[in-house]
This record gives structure tokens, C-alpha cells and sequence, in this order.
């Protein structure tokens, strides 16, 4: 017979988790843990949950969509393509991934020692990625679509590597080099991707200067 879930239980278990998981870490945390900062058996917590990656993506799924939509409005508020993928590129690699909370870095250890018989789904991934494609295509709308879809890609593994090392002590300066290198190509993007027309009046542009 399939127990019943409580409401309540659920939510226990799930901030007992991202309380554990701030303190120690997500492989520092045992799903025995979990069950007794929320005051059940270890076996209740898999009533409400099949996996501990399930319980890290529960817990980091809402933050992480909160922390993207922040960003998505700073980005929209710039004026320039520049301004826009500075912007997104600091609030991504700073803010989101280096956060001191522990969240961003759970969810990537759990997904480094996450096993094939592990249940979870990529949903949360595949949003975040195709949110910063979005900003991206914004900033650069005459860009290839499939140069801007790998752009979004090393973004992403730019993300889960500055979140990896947030459990390592040191500077910010291999992060703050790692920034503006990911800056440099896509500004670099950013002056390629311009239309041919656009390209051809500058060209246009500079000869009546020479000429006059």
C-alpha cells in the first residue's frame, strides 16, 4: 500500500536538505542526515523523493530560475550589445555561479558524482541554457544561430567550472582572467556577427572620408 504524502513532511525534508547541504556540502550529506534534521526515517525520504540529485534539484531548481530571471532583467536593461553581454557574463560567472550560499556548488557536485541509475531530470539545465542563448541572441541578433548556441554551451561550462571550485580556497583572479577571456570572444562574436549591409556603409562610410 503507498503511503500517503504530507505537505508538510515534503517541506520538511526538502529545507532540511538545503539547510545540510549549506553546511556541508551535497556529498558531505547522507540522505540518513536529511531524514533527521527532518524528524522521519530515511526510508519516508524516499517516499517524497527517488534520489539525493532529486532532492539538490528541488532545492536549487527555484533559486536558479529566480537568480536567471533577475539577470535576464539586468541584461534587457543595458543599452548596447556590449553593456549586455558584460552584464551577462559578470551576473552569470560572479554571481550565480560564485555564490558563497553553497547552492550553485551542490548542484554541481551533485552532478559530478551523479550515477546512471540516478533519477533526474535535465529540465533545469536545458532552461538555464536556452535563457542564456535568449540574452545572447538579444545582444547579437545578426549572429549565426549556431555560433550563438555553442557560445550559450562554453557558457554553461564556464558556469559549472567557476561553481566547482567554490569548495577550494582562492582568489577570484583565475575567475576574474576566465571572465574577461569569455568577454573577449564575445566581443569578438560581436563585431563578426554585424549584417554585411551594415558592414558595407562603414566601408562606404570611410572611403568618402579618405576621398573628401
Amino acid at each position: 500500500m503507498a503511503r500517503v504524502k504530507s505537505e508538510k513532511m515534503f517541506e520538511n525534508i526538502t529545507l532540511a536538505a538545503e539547510s545540510l547541504f549549506e553546511k556541508h556540502g551535497y556529498i558531505g550529506t547522507t540522505i540518513s542526515r536529511i531524514a533527521k534534521e527532518a524528524g522521519t526515517a530515511p526510508s519516508n525520504v524516499y517516499v517524497y523523493y527517488s534520489s539525493k540529485i532529486e532532492i539538490a534539484f528541488a532545492v536549487f531548481d527555484p533559486w536558479l530560475r529566480e537568480r536567471i530571471s533577475e539577470l535576464e532583467t539586468r541584461v534587457a536593461a543595458c543599452t548596447s550589445a556590449r553593456d549586455q553581454l558584460s552584464t551577462l557574463v559578470e551576473g552569470l560567472l560572479i554571481d550565480i555561479a560564485g555564490d558563497e550560499t553553497g547552492r550553485t556548488l551542490t548542484l554541481v557536485q551533485a552532478l559530478a558524482t551523479a550515477r546512471k541509475s540516478d533519477e533526474y531530470s535535465p529540465a533545469l539545465l536545458h532552461w538555464t541554457e536556452e535563457r542564456i542563448l535568449g540574452m545572447i541572441s538579444r545582444a547579437l541578433p545578426d549572429g549565426d544561430p549556431a555560433l550563438l548556441r555553442s557560445l550559450a554551451h562554453v557558457l554553461m561550462l564556464a558556469f559549472d567550472g567557476v561553481a566547482l571550485r567554490q569548495n577550494l580556497r582562492r582568489t577570484n583572479a583565475g575567475e576574474d582572467y576566465a571572465v574577461q577571456s569569455i568577454l573577449n570572444l564575445l566581443f569578438f562574436t560581436l563585431s563578426s556577427a554585424r549584417a554585411p549591409a551594415q558592414r558595407r556603409m562603414d566601408e562606404i562610410g570611410r572611403d568618402e572620408a579618405a576621398s573628401s
